[in-house]
């Protein structure tokens, strides 16, 4: 999983997606992503921080196959895009102690300057 975030967005990608994309030299295909404001992704850190369940604009799912489904929510799928990204339970778990340890805070992605 990557966590991208810049002054407007926060973008979430399966990059076991990238096949041949240098993302060094070439953008990450959105079509491929999950673009969230950073209100909707900060409500998502707030809610895993808490052990709350995830509600908003970010669904995920635990599937039978014990994969989880990260998908936006069916109302926010125009400004969030309708790719649905599959984890392992070790990638999920990964994300959730990143989360916890402010792994994805914007100061973390921004410079001084932005």
């Amino acid at each position: 999983m990557m966590v991208y975030r810049d002054n407007h967005r926060t973008i979430i990608w399966d990059d076991k997606l990238a096949g041949p994309v240098d993302t060094a030299t070439q953008p990450v295909p959105l079509d491929e992503c999950l673009t969230l404001d950073h209100h909707q992704f900060e409500a998502l850190q707030a809610a895993i921080r808490a052990g709350r369940p995830i509600r908003g604009a970010l669904v995920v799912d635990r599937r039978f196959d014990g994969l989880y489904e990260f998908s936006a929510a069916p109302e926010c799928r125009a400004s969030a895009g309708t790719a649905r990204l599959f984890f392992d339970r070790l990638e999920y778990t990964a994300f959730v102690h990143a989360v916890r340890h402010r792994e994805f805070e914007r100061s973390t992605f921004l410079s001084p300057a932005a």
